[in-house]
């Protein structure tokens, strides 16, 4: 029997405790006054004496509770932000935003009827008699300020309708049960003495009916006595806000495969932009093509490219430096095969010392002397056969000028003077080609290194190129009847002993005379001398030297 008594007690308590604790409440406040400081005395007794076993029975709870409240941040924010970008830069979203204005609803809330199935906007608790406002809640959280005047207007249209339309077979007062709109549903629960009034964007579903009725049925429960003494004043109604809250339902409309979803203003501007850079990219790359192209024309011998600017629409800008004699810009293109439509060509000349203009230049020189042939021997030109002095005169001027030197990339030893007497008759032109030779023999040096008069290779073919000139110089003074003679001057810088150098510049001077007279230069017609130091500024450090000088007089005077 006791076990009987126990077990009916705590079904009793059971049933009775929640409207208890709530009529307690409501009495005189005292559940909060009671339990509030005595969990607050429990939580800082535990936090103080037991405080790493809160922690570890709190630690799972809290990193979940945090987890689980990022996870439904991102997941919010990734979703208001994938229905902003779908909403709003496509044809659908501008078209949305149109059909908003004219039904005269916010975007937003239109937004949300064409994103969810259907969703639970404004839940209003209505006092059935009087058909004042007790509580509402906003999805948003938005201000209030309208729920009132929204609560009058419905009962006023739920009486409207009451009276009018609905009135049953027994005479009784049938209630509204819904308001359908173009861009939102009003589901009415009616209750003995309250009304709970559901706003719903879309289609709503039987769950939300079902809802509106278990949430109907727990206020009337909780609130029994406040309905029915309920005198104008709601403020006993301020804590239902979390029996309305459970109506706020939602669900939203199932995403579109990717391949219908694709946003094609989006990847129209994706493809205009990669279009704009592929061309971009293109254009680069033919002015890069063409600008390496041009730059080969530095590889031709006499011409340097100083700048090169490539512009749209095959627009060139080419600076160089070009040889007379190299190829022309035009027939480098031609032969390249490069069409150029605009070409701004600054070009200015240059002497170029490159073996392959010498050669172009010594061949253009040659085809003047058909008695003369040529061979190359390394870079050095080598010229053959017979030519007459003047002939040979203006030869050697003309391959100077050119770029040529004699003993340094020209030979002309083997060229051949025939006798004087063909040159030419006139006897005047023999002294003019006799006093040439003369000045050309007195330009010849012979230089030498410090304390040196040893006679290198290349002085031997410079005292070559010498015995050419007295050789000719010699037939000429038989024809003029000219005696004439050579003087052989050594030389020597300012270093070192005085005599010494004295007798330094004379073996300079003598072993010339020697290498001369082994060529087949008389040594009667040779006069060797010493001059030893060289005493003049700026000359007398560089005065090694071993220099010619042609004496000579005429018979018949």
């Amino acid at each position: 029997m006791t076990d009987a008594i126990k077990g009916e007690a705590r079904t009793i308590v059971s049933d009775v405790l929640t409207e208890a604790l709530h009529d307690r409440q409501k009495k005189d406040g005292s559940v909060d006054k009671v339990l509030q400081p005595l969990v607050e005395n429990s939580v800082q007794h535990s936090v103080t004496h037991h405080s790493e076993r809160l922690v570890s029975s709190l630690y799972p709870l809290m990193g979940s509770l945090v987890r689980k409240s990022v996870t439904a941040f991102l997941t919010d924010f990734m979703e208001k932000t994938n229905q902003l970008i779908d909403s709003s830069f496509t044809i659908k979203g501008i078209k949305w935003r149109i059909e908003a204005w004219q039904a005269g609803v916010s975007y937003a809330q239109y937004l949300a009827s064409k994103t969810f199935v259907y969703r639970v906007e404004h839940v209003f608790l209505i006092h059935r008699e009087t058909g004042l406002l007790l509580n509402s809640i906003d999805l948003n959280k938005s201000a209030k300020s309208n729920a009132d005047i929204i609560s009058s207007m419905l009962t006023a249209i739920n009486d409207f309708v009451g009276d009018s339309f609905l009135d049953n077979e027994d005479g009784l007062k049938e209630q509204l049960q819904t308001v359908t709109t173009d861009t939102f549903n009003l589901l009415i629960k009616p209750g003995p003495t309250a009304l709970v009034v559901a706003a719903v964007i879309g289609n709503p579903p039987q769950a939300v009916s079902n809802q509106l009725q278990l949430t109907l049925e727990d206020i009337h429960r909780l609130y029994h006595d406040e309905l029915d003494q309920f005198n104008g004043d709601n403020q006993s109604f301020i804590n239902s806000d979390t029996l309305l809250r459970d109506c706020l339902l939602s669900e939203q409309k199932t995403p579109e495969s990717s391949s219908r979803k694709t946003l094609w203003f989006a990847w129209l501007f994706v493809f205009m932009v990669v279009t704009f850079v592929a061309v971009q990219l293109f254009q680069w790359w033919e002015k890069e093509a063409l600008s390496n192209k041009l730059m080969k024309l530095d590889l031709q011998s006499g011409v340097i490219v100083n700048q090169i600017q490539v512009h749209n629409d095959n627009n060139i800008e080419l600076d160089i430096l070009r040889d007379p004699d190299a190829i022309s810009v035009s027939e480098w293109l031609q032969q390249n095969n490069l069409s150029i439509e605009q070409l701004a060509l600054t070009e200015r000349r240059y002497h170029s010392l490159d073996f392959d203009m010498l050669k172009v230049r010594a061949q253009r020189i040659l085809r003047q002397y058909p008695d003369i042939s040529s061979v190359w021997q390394g870079e050095t030109l080598i010229l053959s056969g017979s030519l007459g002095l003047l002939k040979q005169e203006r030869l050697s001027n003309a391959l100077s000028v050119v770029g040529f030197t004699e003993s340094v990339n020209l030979n002309t030893e083997q060229i051949r003077s025939p006798s004087t007497s063909l040159i030419s008759p006139n006897k005047s032109i023999k002294q003019q080609i006799f006093k040439d030779l003369v000045g050309r023999i007195s330009t010849i040096q012979l230089d030498f290194t410090v304390a040196s008069d040893e006679i290198t290779p290349k002085m031997k073919l410079t005292l070559q190129h010498l015995y050419q000139h007295l050789y000719q110089l010699n037939q000429l003074a038989d024809e003029l009847g000219i005696s004439f003679g050579l003087v052989v001057i050594g030389c020597s810088d300012n270093s070192g002993n005085k005599v010494t150098n004295e007798l330094l510049s004379l073996q300079r001077a003598q072993n010339t005379g020697n290498a001369l007279q082994k060529l087949g230069f008389s040594k009667e017609k040779m006069f060797i001398t010493g001059l030893g130091q060289i005493e003049i500024d700026n000359v007398q450090n560089k005065a090694r030297k071993v220099m010619f000088n042609v004496v000579y007089v005429d018979k018949d005077h």
